[in-house]
């Protein structure tokens, strides 16, 4: 078994145990709903400032205690920087492992309220199944690169892409937070040239890497709520956007909707969950060609754009696929799907305004 498999298998056996053991039970009224999972995400971009402060204050007590022990007089610029360099390694580690443990387990928790059923908590064997995508999302992980229903996401990264990429992996390069954390507090120590002023500089990073660790926080659970509500927020955007059922709706519809799922996922290099969902509600798509008519483009396109903004962070390469549907929806139109979709997110607020 790989360090990944392991990782991801200590991870799903927290998710798991904090869904048996969380006393939080699942709440039907949304706004207190709404208020509990807000306390929830607060609670926890709260522990990770904490988190990041005693990490950093560690860091901190050590390089104060190398400025005033005896036997550190002859201790050299580059002992000093080694020395600060492996406790801030170590606290930061285990830092990030509390993090991702934390941020589990308040996901955990947020699915009792949300009344997520027991067995899709508990399906682990599936790689799009809920525990692997919260697991992803406390990773930093944005979605699914794999190909799945018959869409590529990397399809058009292009032939020198997929090289890079290829030697990135086969290198197992990877820019972790603990080593971008580690390189940024030695950067912070070069900076001065006497030991007893590099004791300090330590103190005077701290405040950085609070907020640092308070930012990411509040980005995963912003993620991973979004990932938790999509399981209900799904099936009611679809009965909202399209009231005959899908089952009913004309082909040109269902191959607009098929076609606008694919270029969201290859503009994004991701699948989401939240496209995967939809994905398996829209069924195998015909790749033949079908020809749709303005009414079906326009409300294919007010679609793709909900679920567009329910999938996660949009990237510098999605820029032209909004202004796109800009110029086709209107802007109004546009602002007003996302902060609709943002509402249903965040504030459990129904869909309720129609969709012509």
């Amino acid at each position: 078994m790989g360090l990944k498999d392991k990782l991801q298998f200590w991870a799903i056996g927290q998710f798991l145990s904090t869904i048996v053991s969380s006393p939080e039970q699942p709440i039907a009224d949304r706004k207190e709903a709404d208020l509990r999972l807000d306390t929830l995400g607060r609670l926890a971009v709260l522990r990770a400032g904490l988190a990041g402060l005693i990490s950093g204050l560690l860091v901190v007590a050590t390089a104060l205690f190398l400025k005033d022990w005896e036997g550190a007089n002859g201790l050299t610029g580059l002992g000093f920087i080694t020395i600060i360099a492996i406790v801030s390694c170590l606290t930061t580690a285990l830092e990030l492992i509390f993090l991702y443990r934390d941020s589990l387990g308040t996901a955990a928790r947020m699915a009792r309220i949300l009344d997520i059923p027991q067995e899709e908590l508990e399906q682990v064997e599936l790689e799009n199944s809920i525990p692997h995508w919260l697991i992803h999302a406390a990773l930093g992980a944005p979605g699914f690169h794999g190909k799945m229903f018959g869409i590529d996401p990397l399809a058009k990264i292009g032939k020198i892409g997929l090289k890079i990429r290829k030697i990135l992996k086969k290198l197992k390069i990877v820019a972790s937070a603990t080593v971008f954390k580690m390189i940024l507090r030695r950067m912070w120590v070069r900076l001065l040239g006497r030991v007893a002023l590099r004791a300090y500089v330590e103190l005077i990073s701290l405040p950085v890497f609070v907020v640092l660790n308070m930012f990411g926080m509040r980005s995963m659970m912003d993620d991973m709520r979004s990932r938790l509500v999509g399981h209900e927020l799904t099936p009611k955007l679809i009965a909202h956007a399209f009231p005959e059922g899908l089952e009913n709706i004309e082909q040109g519809l269902l191959h607009a909707l098929h076609m606008g799922m694919e270029e969201q996922i290859t503009t994004a290099r991701f699948i989401h969950p939240n496209q995967i969902r939809v994905l398996e509600l829209l069924g195998e798509h015909q790749n033949i060609e079908i020809k749709v008519n303005a009414d079906e483009q326009r409300r294919a396109d007010r679609f793709l754009l909900a679920v567009f903004s329910m999938s996660g962070k949009n990237s510098s390469r999605c820029k032209k696929l909004i202004r796109n549907l800009e110029f086709k929806l209107g802007v109004d139109e546009v602002e007003l799907v996302r902060q609709e979709i943002d509402d249903a997110i965040h504030d459990l607020t129904p869909l309720t305004r129609t969709w012509n």
